[in-house]
């Protein structure tokens, strides 16, 4: 009796491990252009290493952190930050807004998390992968 009362605890021990791993904070965020009125920028990617970049903004303004030549994207349009394991965009009140990628059409958004990956479209031509790791 004392054995199977000793499997179980090892069993819910080994279960609470493998979930604090699998929590681990991301280091890295890729930027991918998918769409954008200016062919050469389709394709670009840009990598930011996150134990130095705590913010990143974009918009069409110089002052960004990634300039976007998109008359339908703001100045100073979202910025994207790092939560604890999430990644975190928000949009800074565009005028044209900040859409995510949901279920096969794009949901306007003030701010979302996500974990891993996901798509956001900036105003109304502008579309780029967001990708932690």
């Amino acid at each position: 009796m004392a054995n199977k009362t000793d499997r179980n605890i090892d069993t819910e021990r080994i279960e609470y491990l493998s979930t604090e791993t699998s929590r681990r904070v991301p280091t890295k965020l890729e930027l991918l252009f998918v769409d954008n009125p200016q062919n050469f920028m389709k394709d670009f990617r840009v990598v930011f290493d996150l134990s130095v970049i705590k913010e990143i903004t974009l918009g069409r303004s110089p002052e960004n952190m990634v300039v976007i030549p998109d008359p339908t994207v703001s100045r100073k349009h979202a910025v994207i930050t790092v939560v604890n394991d999430e990644g975190l965009i928000k949009d800074l009140n565009s005028t044209n807004g900040t859409y995510v990628l949901e279920n096969g059409s794009f949901h306007r958004i003030n701010e979302y998390r996500f974990r891993s990956e996901v798509v956001v479209r900036l105003g109304y031509y502008t579309v780029i992968k967001l990708s932690l790791m």
